[in-house]
């Protein structure tokens, strides 16, 4: 597993983060990291009016983004979390932080790395049905402000200065 101290030179925000969770969330952290599988990727994406994009999911809005699979780099990763969430193709411009998350249902934990990159659009246009199937997606939208009501809300209002 990587270590977070390795992005503290590379003028990216560190960090670490404790969510509390279910234990179906820690069982799911656990098993990709046994496949090896330890990074997800979100994009702040900044329109040229200065909006960001995100997604509305589980009552939150949040950046798009998710799991490397095994094949991918963390760069071709995020283009496709955030095309498949919001129907927006990315150009990814670098990356921004690193969280080390630790998920705990209370009893156990799993902890996973989250790396932010910032990412210029090609068009604003957004998919009329964001997300997979089986996503619980229900709108992507431009927001010219961070919303109070925002995973990570904290991190956005630095990352956006």
């Amino acid at each position: 597993m990587p270590a977070l101290a390795a992005f503290r030179n590379r003028d990216v925000l560190t960090r670490r983060v404790t969510r509390e969770t279910d234990a179906a969330s820690v069982d799911a952290v656990r098993a990709r990291a046994e496949r090896g599988r330890h990074w997800a990727v979100g994009a702040l994406v900044t329109d040229p009016d200065d909006r960001v994009l995100f997604v509305y999911e589980d009552d939150t809005w949040k950046l798009p983004g998710g799991g490397v699979e095994a094949s991918e780099t963390r760069r071709a990763a995020v283009r496709r979390e955030v095309r498949e969430e919001t129907g927006v193709d990315i150009a990814v411009d670098g990356l921004a932080a690193v969280t080390e998350v630790t998920v705990t249902d209370g009893g156990r934990e799993a902890t996973f790395f989250f790396g932010t990159y910032r990412g210029t659009p090609a068009s604003t246009a957004l998919a009329s049905d964001p997300g997979l199937d089986d996503e619980g997606i229900e709108t992507a939208a431009w927001k010219r402000s961070v919303p109070s009501d925002c995973l990570d809300e904290p991190l956005l209002r630095r990352l956006r200065g």
